[in-house]
């Protein structure tokens, strides 16, 4: 099993602390990327996103684009995670939207990034808040004829606010 550090020093890639999870929020800010020199992975930035927002500014464009750019310039890229839509309570409240329309629009995502940008290593994510919602959001890959038993890697989503609870262990 393989952990990574979550961050927001951008700067650490290049001192072999890792491998480490950073926020494309984060990297969209700098105008001249470091160079890894260990492995790491992108995280989406949904979070900030839809709590500041309620919506994704970023494009799927945008996304494509930043991924592609961090891939080639940072190097050692291990996986992307998709563009996410989160179900914690505040989160759905500024969306206005039900679990299950972020989890249709979090599969929707996944399925338009690995179609647009093959070459690039996206990582599906599972949503929900219950253990129930979860359930429905795999079925809801499986519909789209993504089995995630197949995936090298699948994340889990709107679990690090309740960090350390029986929910969590419930879910995982």
């Amino acid at each position: 099993m393989r952990f990574y550090l979550g961050t927001h020093e951008t700067a650490w890639l290049r001192l072999g602390i890792g491998p480490l999870f950073i926020s494309h929020r984060r990297l969209v800010r700098c105008a001249t990327l470091p160079r890894a020199a260990a492995g790491w992975a992108l995280d989406s930035g949904g979070y900030s996103e839809l709590q500041l927002h309620g919506r994704w500014l970023t494009s799927v464009d945008q996304y494509i684009e930043a991924t592609r750019r961090y891939a080639q310039e940072i190097g050692r890229l291990d996986f992307a995670f998709a563009m996410d839509w989160m179900c914690e309570p505040t989160t759905l409240a500024r969306t206005g939207l039900t679990v299950k329309e972020h989890q249709l629009r979090t599969v929707a995502n996944f399925v338009e990034l690995r179609q647009r940008a093959p070459d690039l290593p996206f990582v599906p994510v599972l949503q929900g808040w219950r253990l129930t919602d979860y359930e429905r959001c795999a079925a809801l890959y499986a519909a789209e004829g993504i089995d995630l038993a197949r995936e090298t890697r699948v994340g889990v989503g709107s679990i690090c606010s309740r960090q350390g609870s029986r929910q969590v262990e419930d879910i995982l």
